[in-house]
């Protein structure tokens, strides 16, 4: 096989590429190789330190010590990559699980070992089969998206979840014996998979039909998330016809509310992996807090999950916008990420690595591609760093003190309610929106947290956040003033 090398000094790239100049997180854009396009759509580090990207056009790179080479291509359409607990190069294709063997130690994989074949999939733009991730007793992990066409019973084409072929729409476990395993199902296009530090699995589901705005589900195994197509393939439901059929108030009840809710338009459009901070604050004040990425905004979010009667549900904040931003020393600084965010890795530095795979509707090609680098300055930021539900209530934790001068009001913490709907519908408006009003706040002796009185708190909607003139003890105002709160469990 022909090998490309590509070598690029690392420490010029870094230099002279910062599009940011932040007092926390600073923004690189990384070299990729003359002539390539990057889509890319996994990403990951060995143990050693090599970085592997998987492009969507078939091509796998390998880039170590500042060079690229390409170390496989040829591939169909993969959109996940992995490295096994024994450096094992894992890809999920369109129609396979993949492992690329590097059998003469040259750098180029030239041996490709099937893994898992056993799902089906059709000639279809959508049916793509997203992953990787691997636990610690070397299961592998992904899920498999539904068709984007008509299908045979006249449904229009926005419906495009349907597939004729078996486990479309479901998460999927293939363990090291190549034995492919169903594992939780109704995900719509579900553009990436993660797991937190508790070894708990998590996907991203895109808005559309069936799915009101872009959300976060936890997987676990025989759940339904709530596209009824993915049931057709549940034996319970072998024997009910079209499961699309049911009554929507019957299908509500047996799904699995998702974990957080990320707003359409407002947080996310197209959301891709979930990573979770393993870098035990490197990275900043955030660990054990899942980064998600969106595929049309230059955005990353942020997740920060508890668990309530057992069920995960928690607050989604924005954390990096492409938009313009102010910096405290004043002055304009430009978009600091560029769109198409679907993959993120740590690298070996803690720095955060990003993998973009085109922006909107990926054959528009250049523009949304590429790789650029997050870096941790070592300036704590002021943020909300979590919300917690309490029983009359929320609290929010900070990631540092409250500016003790202050005399903060409740109208310092305007909060509003609201839900999506759950029909065939493509998407939905924000739905029973209305504001809420904060009786009381009480603000912990050492500053760090707000406790927030509201009245009737109810399941299954969203609490939105907007915080105003709110500063740490140093006078600056909070970095993010939005977050999004998913409240599917009350406290007891």
């Amino acid at each position: 096989m022909k090998r490309i090398t590509i070598h690029i000094f690392s420490a010029v790239l870094f230099a002279a590429a910062t599009l940011r100049a932040d007092e926390h997180y600073r923004v690189e854009q990384v070299e990729v190789p003359q002539g390539i396009v990057m889509e890319v759509s996994g990403m990951d580090y060995s143990p050693d330190g090599v970085l592997y990207l998987a492009t969507r056009r078939g091509d796998v790179w390998a880039r170590k010590d500042g060079a690229w080479q390409r170390f496989a291509h040829g591939l169909h359409e993969p959109m996940g990559l992995c490295i096994g607990s024994k450096g094992e190069v894992f890809v999920s294709q369109r129609p396979e699980i993949t492992q690329l063997i590097d059998e003469n130690g040259d750098g180029v994989a030239d041996l490709h070992r099937t893994i898992s074949d056993e799902f089906s999939m059709v000639p279809n733009f959508h049916q793509y089969t997203y992953g990787l991730v691997q636990d610690d007793a070397g299961n592998l992990w992904g899920t498999l998206s539904g068709s984007g066409k008509t299908n045979p019973e006249g449904r229009p084409a926005s419906a495009n979840a349907f597939s004729s072929e078996p486990y479309r729409m479901w998460s999927y476990k293939v363990t090291p014996e190549g034995e492919f395993v169903p594992w939780s199902s109704g995900l719509r296009t579900a553009n990436g998979i993660g797991m937190n530090d508790e070894g708990d699995l998590f996907a991203t589901d895109n808005q559309g039909d069936w799915v009101g705005s872009s959300m976060l589900h936890h997987l676990e195994q025989g759940v339904f998330h709530g596209h009824p197509d993915a049931l057709r393939w549940d034996p319970r439901f072998k024997d009910k016809g079209d499961p699309t059929k049911l009554p929507i108030e019957e299908l509500d009840r047996l799904r699995k509310m998702p974990a957080v809710f990320l707003p359409h338009g407002e947080l996310s459009n197209s959301p891709g992996a979930p990573l979770c901070d393993t870098t035990r604050g490197e990275f900043g004040p955030f660990a054990g807090q899942f980064f998600i990425g969106d595929v049309v905004h230059a955005t990353l979010m942020r997740v920060a999950l508890e668990k309530v009667n057992g069920q995960y549900q928690g607050a989604c904040f924005p954390f990096i916008k492409g938009s313009p931003q102010k910096v405290a020393e004043g002055g304009e600084i430009g978009e600091p990420l560029k769109a198409g965010i679907c993959r993120l890795a740590f690298a070996p530095d803690h720095s955060l690595m990003i993998g973009r795979v085109g922006e909107g509707n990926w054959n528009r090609g250049l523009p949304g591609t590429g790789v650029q680098r997050v870096v941790y300055t070592g300036v704590v930021p002021f943020e909300i760093h979590r919300i917690e539900l309490q029983q009359d209530g929320f609290k929010l934790h900070f990631t540092k003190p409250l500016n003790p001068a202050d005399k903060l009001s409740p109208e310092q913490f305007a909060l509003k309610s609201y839900h999506y709907a759950y029909t065939p519908k493509y998407g939905s408006p924000k739905i029973d929106l209305k504001d809420l009003p904060v009786t009381a706040v009480e603000i912990s002796a050492d500053g760090m947290t707000a406790a927030l009185r509201v009245l009737r708190l109810e399941k299954r909607k969203i609490y939105q956040f907007s915080l105003k003139g709110i500063t740490d003890a140093s006078g600056k105002v909070l970095r993010n003033v939005r977050a999004y709160y998913t409240l599917n469990e009350l406290k007891e």
